[in-house]
């Protein structure tokens, strides 16, 4: 360490801020600091380190079904970046949306003793009440469970209030929502309501700003993905039921960019188009620049989760736990070619 000082010109004090981000440092001196660090070549020892301050610096992540849904390998992305900017490891698990799974990767957190853990999402509320119950800092991104350390919420009244005045501004009165499955025992468990209860809810309130009822008939839910038909995913079949009902929809907004695929594909097999006869709306904006027609999404702020799910984690580490602190990240849409105008009737 006084070798990348001598080079910085600055104290071993100022190198250990920097390394260890604690306190303030201006950003020309942190500059010089990292160029410093590149040239000399020098790493902390993390061992002596956390004997010294009796952390691991490793942070747990909880994420669901990795494989399944690219919304949760794109935080966990950043959420990696974000942590080894500051000294951290990640230490990564997929629940694979299995409760039992999510309970076993939970404990090996309590055994490797994970200075924070961050939930994107939680599949059991009392896996989350665990960790806080062991006195470690918990965040949850998107998916809440009530009254346990921090939040990093999506805010999608924007998004969803831009995506369905972009449609009615387009002339379109039919709509459907095919939203992904609601996990109903999560709601069970907690009491609240669930991200994609949620979608569906702003959905209606939306359309009805707009003088239009959407009957149940058009509102479907169906899994994100099941591996035991890859394809033919279940967004697939949902999409099929709409377009047999006799006011077949004219607009869809469906719950994922992976659901909208499904969707895409069910629309080109009936010999229809997109956007020429039916609009389709995304959500995640993960997949949609590589789908055909380019996927219309609303956009997750994954950037911002993962950056202020860190920050969070680490101010409570820093702080020795976390109360209710609650961060609201909003959503937009990207308008691409997978919207226009309805059909002449």
């Amino acid at each position: 360490m006084s070798d990348v000082a001598r080079k910085a010109g600055v104290s071993p004090a100022t190198v250990a801020r920097v390394l260890y981000n604690n306190g303030y440092v201006k950003q020309e001196t942190r500059e010089a600091v990292e160029n410093a660090v590149r040239q000399t070549g020098y790493r902390p020892n993390m061992v002596a380190r956390g004997l010294r301050t009796r952390r691991s610096y490793t942070l747990g992540l909880v994420v669901s079904e990795m494989r399944l849904n690219a919304f949760h390998p794109a935080v966990a992305h950043v959420v990696q970046i974000e942590a080894l900017r500051r000294g951290y490891t990640v230490l990564t698990l997929n629940n694979n949306a299995d409760p039992r799974m999510e309970a076993a990767g939970v404990q090996r957190f309590l055994d490797h003793h994970v200075d924070a853990v961050i939930f994107c999402s939680a599949i059991d509320p009392k896996n989350v009440r665990l960790i806080a119950a062991n006195g470690i800092p918990t965040v949850q991104v998107e998916r809440e469970v009530a009254g346990v350390g921090g939040i990093v919420t999506v805010d999608a009244e924007d998004g969803m209030r831009e995506a369905i005045d972009h449609l009615c501004s387009l002339g379109h009165r039919r709509f459907a929502f095919l939203g992904g499955d609601v996990d109903s025992s999560f709601r069970e468990r907690n009491d609240t309501e669930t991200v994609e209860m949620g979608r569906e809810r702003m959905f209606r309130e939306n359309l009805a700003r707009h003088g239009i009822a959407v009957p149940d008939t058009h509102i479907l839910a169906a899994p994100y993905y099941d591996d035991s038909k890859p394809a033919r995913q279940p967004g697939y079949k949902a999409m099929q039921r709409l377009l047999t009902l006799d006011e077949r929809p004219t607009a869809v907004i469906c719950g994922s960019d992976l659901l909208a695929a499904s969707a895409l594909q069910a629309i080109s097999e009936a010999g229809l188009q997109v956007p020429e006869d039916i609009s389709i709306i995304g959500y995640d904006d993960t997949l949609a620049e590589i789908l055909t027609p380019p996927l219309t999404s609303i956009a997750q702020p994954i950037q911002e989760l993962g950056s202020e799910a860190v920050k969070m984690a680490l101010a409570a580490i820093e702080a020795s736990g976390i109360g209710s602190r609650q961060v609201s990240a909003r959503t937009k849409i990207t308008i691409r070619g997978s919207t226009s105008h309805p059909p002449a009737s």
